[in-house]
């Protein structure tokens, strides 16, 4: 018996190159992408053709774009015999993965950008059950699962799995503010205020973001004013109604 699970990626673009970054310790990771990343390569990973990816691998992720996704696929469909299929793919259901594939060892997951750490939420979901098979364990050295109805993952891609886009808008923001003001290093320095937030919030007492907001906005202080001041103009609907339009576009891409 092999040492190593052999996994490999179809799509080795901002997602999948995470990934490959938070396995490539424990599993041998095999690579396809038109596109070839010098960072990948670096890491002695070699590229192969989509067949032979295929059938050297005991497990394939799939880490494309939706608006490729079905053309890959109609590739793969008679390369993958019974191998387990980890499906990163936005907004592509397992009724649609597993009709495109002709196979129902699928588990459909959605991570964010933190996985490469270890720290990613990832919603699964598979027809089969998880627990059968290597995939949970796979997936567990990239984050921390949870199973969630199939129905609920437009709402967690469109939250979690953009959720560092949005952190990272607002911490632009400020950063940009800040540089104004004649500070220097202003993104590592937001950067260690997400990260000194984010140390808080794990703390022994774990508390809520909103307890966090409270600590640092005292009565009649400057935290307060700015506050109120974003508050007032409406900015909380503004947020929900772009993540509303995202769930919808990310169901859409599924054709639900």
């Amino acid at each position: 018996m092999k040492d190593k699970i052999d996994i490999g990626f179809i799509g080795a673009g901002n997602l999948g190159r995470h990934a490959i970054l938070g396995l490539i310790d424990s599993y041998n990771i095999k690579v396809s992408d038109p596109v070839q990343n010098q960072e990948i390569i670096n890491l002695g990973i070699k590229y192969l053709s989509i067949e032979q990816l295929c059938k050297d691998s005991d497990v394939i992720f799939l880490t494309i774009k939706p608006n490729i996704s079905e053309e890959i696929l109609s590739q793969i469909s008679d390369y993958i015999d019974d191998k387990l299929i980890i499906s990163f793919i936005a907004g592509k259901s397992l009724k649609k993965l597993e009709k495109l594939l002709s196979s129902k060892n699928i588990i459909r997951a959605m991570p964010s950008l933190g996985i490469s750490n270890g720290l990613s939420p990832i919603a699964i979901c598979s027809n089969q059950g998880v627990n059968a098979s290597p995939g949970e364990k796979i997936l567990n050295n990239l984050g921390r699962c949870m199973k969630i109805e199939e129905s609920k993952f437009d709402a967690f891609t469109s939250i979690f799995g953009a959720g560092p886009a949005y952190i990272s808008y607002i911490a632009e923001l400020l950063s940009g503010i800040a540089s104004e003001n004649g500070f220097e290093n202003s993104e590592s320095l937001i950067g260690e205020v997400i990260g000194g937030t984010y140390e808080i919030h794990n703390s022994k007492n774990r508390p809520s973001f909103e307890k966090i907001k409270s600590m640092v906005a005292s009565k009649g202080g400057v935290t307060e004013a700015a506050l109120k001041k974003i508050e007032s103009s409406g900015m909380d609907k503004v947020w929900k109604a772009a993540i509303e339009d995202a769930i919808e576009k990310s169901k859409k891409l599924g054709g639900n």
